[in-house]
């Protein structure tokens, strides 16, 4: 089964919460995926639409509250303007992830040349071979939905003693109502993001690690006798290569679109770290803050839902670029293993073209995304704590 098979309860989702207007289209005879459609015709365009009037409503009420929250903080002398400041900007760039949330519906073409792409290297790999071996693509969904559901309850709980005190006594009870559903859609919107992005790119590294099961079935005893007796396998590197270049093409278009909203992203979550960590820290050296001691749990929950979400994103890029790294010592070890020297020629061929720059995902150009920045930001986070703690 395709993967793009399994996807419908993630697309459904990421239609209910307005991330995409995106729908799917089944052929008629078989009745599997065959493309995402885009039309104003259809039901979800206009629920996204709807949605999205929703969602830029509400995040004008949360300026107009960020505001207030900002003169609430200013009237408070133990808080420090440093503080009043990082907190506004980290509010204001919380609620700019919903135009960067927009630039992947902006992309449809660049997301349908990337299903295609994946689509032409299933049909290389053959039906059978996929069925043998059958992505975890479900189990990361649900898994990722629950994670979504506990962190948007989560954060509802933990915000509402400073809701309660930026919000107007007197409001009626469906307004508040109104305003605490579709922020949480707003919520589940923004982790929906991360979840499409990781989903995508699961895909990528799912049929990487494919292409080497099969280099590994084709490295064997009978492989080894079936070119003795004249067999011509060269079809099959040929095969390889081709599924992997169609890989690859579909990473590149996957690269392009997510290349300035990771940079975004990262930055709006770096600066919340830095913000939620300074004020707990803040919190425990001057104790004499009522301001602070409303929103007790608000920072320390800030601060380590935003570090789950930096380390997601990071292994997120990764996952390709491991399993290009560990094809390419697949490769590598069938060009040592005794083949005919024609043969050891393609394989050479092909161990040129595997390379994890192709697959690589770059922050606008800027720098590549990694686990490998986790020292970089962890020092980074560490050099601006001691900063604003000397200030």
């Amino acid at each position: 089964m395709s993967v793009f098979d399994q996807l419908q309860p993630f697309v459904s989702l990421c239609q209910a919460c307005g991330l995409i207007p995106y729908s799917t289209k089944r052929n008629s005879a078989t009745f599997k995926f065959e493309r995402f459609t885009f039309s104003i015709g259809n039901v979800s365009t206009w629920w996204f639409l709807l949605v999205l009037a929703l969602q830029i409503s509400i995040v004008v009420v949360m300026g107009q509250l960020n505001g207030e929250l900002q003169d609430v903080l200013s009237t408070d002398r133990n808080i420090p303007t440093t503080m009043i400041v990082l907190t506004g900007v980290s509010s204001t760039a919380f609620l700019a992830q919903l135009f960067s949330s927009r630039w992947i519906v902006l992309k449809y073409r660049r997301l349908g040349n990337a299903v295609e792409a994946v689509q032409k290297a299933e049909c290389l790999f053959g039906e059978k071979f996929i069925a043998e071996h059958q992505s975890s693509i479900k189990t990361r969904f649900f898994a990722g939905f629950a994670l979504v559901v506990i962190m948007t309850i989560s954060g509802m709980f933990v915000f509402e003693p400073l809701y309660a005190v930026i919000l107007p006594k007197d409001i009626d009870v469906f307004l508040i109502t109104a305003f605490f559903t579709v922020l949480a859609s707003i919520n589940v919107m923004f982790d929906c993001s991360l979840l499409f992005i990781h989903i995508c790119y699961y895909i990528i590294a799912h049929y990487i690690q494919l292409i080497s099961l099969r280099c590994k079935e084709e490295d064997n005893d009978d492989f080894h006798a079936s070119l003795r007796k004249g067999m011509d396998k060269i079809k099959v590197m040929r095969r390889i290569a081709l599924i992997f270049d169609y890989l690859c093409r579909a990473s590149s278009e996957i690269n392009s679109v997510f290349s300035f909203p990771v940079l975004f992203l990262l930055g709006i979550k770096f600066v919340t770290v830095v913000t939620s960590a300074f004020i707990c820290i803040y919190r425990f050296i001057h104790t004499n803050s009522v301001l602070l001691e409303i929103g007790f749990w608000v920072n320390p929950f800030l601060c380590c839902t935003e570090i789950i979400r930096i380390w997601i994103f990071l292994a997120t890029a990764e996952m390709p670029v491991n399993q290009v790294r560990l094809l390419h010592e697949r490769v590598t070890v069938m060009s040592l293993s005794g083949f005919p020297k024609i043969f050891c020629e393609k394989v050479m061929t092909l161990l040129v073209q595997i390379d994890e720059d192709r697959v690589h995902l770059s922050a606008a150009g800027l720098f590549k995304v990694g686990v490998h920045l986790l020292p970089a930001l962890t020092g980074a986070v560490v050099t601006y704590m001691v900063i604003l703690l000397q200030n």
